[in-house]
């Protein structure tokens, strides 16, 4: 992933597929978010789009840039933070 992101800054094919790509994720969390608001699992307001990119831009940038890790406490320290 590293590797392609980084040729999608010089190919204009591939960075259409990598919007493709993250476009559909952001889509499926979104769908999940829109669910968790539906069952008052998240309050009532929030910016869907802004969490979503909270939670892609921590994936993204520890990912790429790898100062701390990808682990289950991130996972479940993100999800507490979106959540209060």
């Amino acid at each position: 992933m590293r590797t392609l992101a980084r040729e999608a800054a010089r190919d204009p094919h591939l960075a259409d597929l990598m919007r493709e790509f993250t476009g559909a994720r952001r889509a499926a969390l979104r769908e999940v978010l829109e669910r968790g608001r539906e069952r008052g699992e998240l309050p009532e307001g929030r910016d869907l789009d802004l969490m979503v990119d909270q939670v892609y831009g921590v994936f993204w940038y520890r990912f790429l840039l790898g100062h701390a890790p990808l682990d289950e406490r991130t996972a479940t320290d993100l999800a507490d933070s979106l959540v209060r």
